[in-house]
């Protein structure tokens, strides 16, 4: 990106540059998530900072949006050596997925996630 017009601006510096600053702050007033990616792919931007931009600070690991604070199924997976002697050790990397996410991408040879250990029925609380 050294060639880049864009090449040691800002991200506001390249917005205004293009002409886009406007639809840009119109774009993150309504939370329109997808004008915002089309803004910042405009101006040779990553267009997953639009997850950071909307206060979506946890991205989904297998599609990579961001995951919306209102998604009550949204996971946070632990992972660990399990050769570490240690069974109830601190997890050493977490992801965040979305749960359709997780559910269609973790699917094991003889289990699958269930979704009622997340989300018990309103009744069993």
């Amino acid at each position: 990106m050294s060639n880049s017009k864009y090449s040691g601006m800002t991200l506001n510096e390249r917005l205004f540059s293009a002409g886009l600053i406007e639809r840009f702050d119109k774009a993150l007033e309504e939370r329109d998530r997808a004008t915002l990616e089309d803004l910042l792919v405009r101006v040779e931007t990553e267009p997953n900072l639009a997850n950071a931009l909307l206060g979506d600070s946890f991205e989904c690991w297998f599609c990579g949006l961001g995951i919306d604070r209102t998604d009550s199924l949204a996971l946070s997976i632990g992972a660990r050596n399990l050769w570490n002697g240690d069974a109830e050790a601190e997890p050493t990397q977490i992801i965040y997925a979305h749960w359709h996410c997780a559910e269609t991408r973790m699917k094991g040879a003889t289990m699958n996630l269930e979704r009622d250990t997340f989300l018990p029925d309103e009744g069993d609380s």
